[in-house]
């Protein structure tokens, strides 16, 4: 039985993503040792988040996705090991209320919060870019994060980055021993060291772990950004709302193509770095009154600015070229999807690719943006697979206590001595006919 939870609740863009990887990826060897990582599929761990955070947007969605949180709830409960791990990064949005909920449904299990944190002068800017993704037309230069006062809602604010406001939110009704922050190195630290750190506040020492998982870098460089922010402003219907912005602005525009055109770093205003640098010196300070567990060093989330230029200073020629080599990919990427489907229906004159770097880099274009929803189609398969095993685990136990109940009327409704097996028979078929 689960002896211990631990509650990865955010923040984003804090190396949740690595993180996850690493537990995806060694999830058998976890189990081996009793850690059981809550949620076969990632989009059950995303919708139990917006039950966590009632989201009206669950309104849209199956009926399955409103019932993901006590799904995992039943899997943590029902674990045979003394550990379970769930992570995903927007249950930081929660409100207070919402959070103790939630740890009420963990009711008599020793449940922790893990918090991990980066940066904030260094979270500005990656909190921008991953509201451009969903069709943002504001200007760097001209925004802010929205404040930690914002509702629940606010995936990309200072409610979800500000570790001191989680903590305080999901922490509220613990022991401050059973509270963890988590920060993520500074550049100086090698690859591994956060999820070592992550590893330590989780009480994981598992010697076949591997933490070496493959990273995939959705940071876009500064001209890129531009472009993207400038493709917003003119995209209309059909690519409206979430889903079609994450289908053909994050995936297929974003980081299928936008993100290899360049890695330069994105700076911030002066305005914006002295908002993070005076909130980082307020959280490090709340954080070190509350006494949390602190993984790694507080001094790690104090704001510091890069020696980068800002989105508007891209100059058009330099947007010309970006602009130009996204339509010749977008033009690889609409050839392969023609090519494959006609293959698939078996139009004449198709040929086979002739191994050029163009089409590795069509293919490779292809397998990013498809990857989301096979993905997503693999777990659905998965979770079909799983019903049908409980299915097959009820027939066996239903069968296996009619032979039980065979057994049992054999040794009382028969005599000791049938020599022939003729009363035997008879006695059976009499049962049969009667009670079935």
């Amino acid at each position: 039985m689960t002896a211990r939870v631990y509650l990865h609740v955010g923040a984003p863009k804090s190396g949740t993503t690595y993180l996850q990887r690493v537990l995806e990826q060694n999830r058998t060897v976890l189990a081996d040792a009793g850690v059981l990582v809550a949620g076969e599929r990632h989009l059950d761990r995303i919708h139990a988040a917006m039950v966590v955070r009632e989201d009206d947007r669950l309104e849209s969605l199956p009926p399955r996705a409103s019932e993901a949180w006590q799904r995992l709830v039943t899997e943590i409960r029902d674990w045979r090991g003394e550990v379970a791990i769930l992570s995903y990064e927007l249950f930081a949005g929660a409100s207070a209320a919402q959070a103790q909920a939630a740890l009420a449904d963990l009711d008599g299990i020793e449940t922790h919060v893990v918090i991990t944190a980066r940066d904030f002068g260094r979270a500005v800017p990656s909190a921008w870019q991953e509201r451009l993704k969903f069709a943002l037309t504001t200007r760097l230069e001209d925004w802010k994060p929205k404040p930690g006062k914002a509702g629940t809602r606010s995936e990309w604010g200072w409610r979800t980055m500000d570790p001191s406001g989680v903590a305080a939110r999901w922490g509220s009704g613990l022991p401050p021993e059973r509270v963890h922050v988590v920060t993520v190195p500074g550049e100086a630290g090698d690859g591994q060291e956060l999820w070592r750190r992550f590893a330590a506040a989780c009480r994981i020492d598992v010697p076949a772990l591997d933490p070496v998982v493959e990273r995939a870098n959705e940071s876009l460089g500064v001209v890129a950004a531009e472009l993207l922010r400038r493709v917003n402003e003119k995209v209309r219907a059909p690519i409206t709302g979430n889903r079609e912005q994450a289908l053909w602005l994050r995936d297929t525009l974003a980081h299928g193509i936008l993100v290899d055109l360049g890695r330069e770093q994105i700076g911030v205003t002066d305005e914006q770095f002295a908002d993070a640098e005076k909130r980082s010196r307020k959280a490090i300070a709340a954080l070190a009154e509350a006494g949390y567990d602190v993984q790694g060093d507080l001094a790690d989330l104090r704001a510091s600015r890069p020696d980068a230029r800002l989105p508007g200073d891209a100059t058009q020629a330099e947007l010309l070229d970006a602009a130009v080599e996204t339509i010749v990919r977008l033009l690889l990427l609409v050839r392969e999807r023609t090519h494959e489907r006609d293959a698939k229906q078996g139009v004449p004159g198709v040929l086979a690719e002739d191994g050029s770097r163009l089409a590795a880099v069509g293919k490779g274009m292809l397998r990013r943006v498809t990857a989301p929803r096979l993905e997503r189609r693999a777990d659905d398969l998965r979770a079909r697979i799983a019903d049908l095993e409980a299915e097959v685990a009820r027939s066996r136990a239903l069968h296996l206590r009619v032979a039980e109940l065979s057994d049992v009327v054999t040794e009382l409704l028969l005599p000791a001595q049938d020599t022939d097996g003729r009363v035997t028979a008879k006695a059976l078929n009499t049962y049969r006919n009667d009670s079935l």
